[in-house]
């Protein structure tokens, strides 16, 4: 019994040498590996302590647009006369309503002659008396039967005589108030039996054709915009109309520090009445200037106005911009290198100065060639 006991012992050390044996070369070959795989993991830890963030770049090249400066403006007439009496008198018709489009010349108002007549008759029949006396007297003085200077006096008496005749003749005229200009009856102030006085008021009329659009220009476009410029209108309607500018103001408004300036635009058929809002949009030349989306503008630290771009070394650059125009296709954007590529994507997670990897952009079309 102790003989196969001792037996079976040194069988179990046999069996636990091997076994140590087996995991020893185990261990061996594990440790192998695991310098293997520590060897392939460190590189990529580096690796990825290494990588660049990636943003998706946009390549502009800058076009020659035109320039533009939009403004808000109200209509106004060409021109609004007050017509007013020009003698005394009781109306005795009328010729227009309020609304009317009348010409120049038209008649408007006739006053009463009342004693007019009478003094116009007698200033003619005076002139009848004073050109026989005087050819009487050129008769006389032909045969030196009177002296040179009663035939003077006869021709002064003649000239006196239709001086008067020419004062009654205007003052019959201004009983007759005719249109000064062309244009629409505003107002009608008077009504038939009335009595007027020199100067009281009779009617508005307001010239509609052309129409003025007058708005308000900052003094930093002042020397951009001179009469003759083109310019476009848009009325709060939505019709859409082309004139010119045809005054632009030298002295500020002392409220505001901007500049009056009107445009013009035909209206043949009055269709645009005086007060309307619009906007008038005025050509200022032309301008270098990209055409980007409006979600690339960025703001630096200070507060300023730009968009993020990739230099040739792979850095990110910050651009000052300008905004000229904003359209429903982009902003045109001027301070921009002639040809640049701009962060359109992952432009907030990067900062001037970090090295990037660059990915195209095809979310833009390409600009058109007209601004």
């Amino acid at each position: 019994m102790k003989q196969w006991s001792r037996a079976t012992l040194q069988e179990h050390r046999s069996a636990l040498t091997a076994a140590l044996i087996l995991l020893g070369v185990i261990l061996w070959m594990l440790s192998g590996t695991l310098r293997d795989s520590t060897s392939q993991i460190e590189p990529s830890v580096s690796d990825k302590a290494d990588n660049r963030m990636s943003v998706r770049v946009l390549e502009s090249t800058n076009q020659t647009i035109r320039d533009q400066i939009i403004i808000s403006g109200r209509t106004l007439a060409d021109r609004s006369v007050a017509v007013k009496a020009e003698t005394d008198g009781v109306v005795q018709r009328l010729h227009f309503e309020r609304g009317d489009r009348v010409n120049e010349g038209d008649m408007l108002v006739e006053l009463a002659m009342e004693d007019r007549e009478a003094r116009l008759l007698e200033a003619r029949s005076l002139v009848e008396q004073r050109e026989i006396e005087y050819r009487g007297a050129q008769a006389l003085r032909q045969k030196d039967s009177i002296a040179e200077n009663e035939l003077a006096r006869a021709k002064a008496a003649l000239e006196s005589a239709r001086a008067q005749l020419r004062m009654a003749l205007e003052e019959a005229r201004r009983t007759r108030l005719k249109a000064p200009i062309e244009g629409v009856v505003e107002t009608r102030d008077v009504e038939v039996g009335d009595f007027l006085n020199r100067g009281a008021p009779v009617t508005t009329l307001v010239d509609l054709n052309p129409i003025r659009v007058k708005g308000s220009l900052s003094e930093r476009y002042l020397n951009r915009i001179e009469p003759g410029s083109p310019a476009s209108v848009t009325l709060i309607n939505g019709s859409e109309h082309e004139g010119e500018v045809a005054f632009v103001g030298r002295v500020a408004s002392p409220k505001t520090r901007t500049f009056p300036v009107e445009v013009v635009i035909d209206n043949p058929e009055g269709d645009i009445i005086e007060g309307l809002t619009a906007e008038v949009t005025l050509s200022a030349g032309t301008v270098v200037a990209h055409r980007l989306p409006s979600s690339i503008l960025t703001l630096a630290d200070d507060g300023t106005l730009g968009v993020k771009g990739v230099s040739d070394n792979s850095e990110v650059v910050f651009y000052p911009v300008e905004v000229v125009r904003d359209t429903p296709e982009g902003v045109w954007l001027t301070g921009l290198p002639e040809t640049v590529q701009l962060i359109v994507v992952g432009q907030e997670f990067v900062s001037a100065g970090q090295k990037v990897e660059t990915v195209p952009y095809e979310g833009l079309a390409a600009p058109g060639a007209s601004g």
